[in-house]
């Protein structure tokens, strides 16, 4: 449908038809409401994962585990961190 009226409005811009290039715009600008509406229809009925499933994570053996814990050895004599 939306390539029919893309079609006809580029029949009418060929033309020297004032309002039938408007008409044609307007078909063509409803066609595309009406297309825009479906595809956010069709993307709400899509099921989203939820908090309580889980999303499937890879397996890999190289990961570990750590936090970054300061020594006080490194630190300058009068306490404050040089940078």
């Amino acid at each position: 449908e939306v390539q029919a009226d893309v079609d006809a409005l580029k029949t009418a811009l060929a033309g020297d038809d004032d309002a039938a290039v408007k008409t044609a715009f307007d078909t063509l600008n409803a066609s595309q409401t009406k297309l825009g509406e479906a595809i956010y229809a069709a993307s709400q009925m899509e099921p989203t994962p939820s908090d309580d499933q889980e999303t499937p994570v890879a397996n890999d053996e190289d990961v570990v585990d750590a936090e970054i814990v300061e020594d006080e050895d490194d630190k300058p004599a009068d306490g404050k961190d040089a940078k």
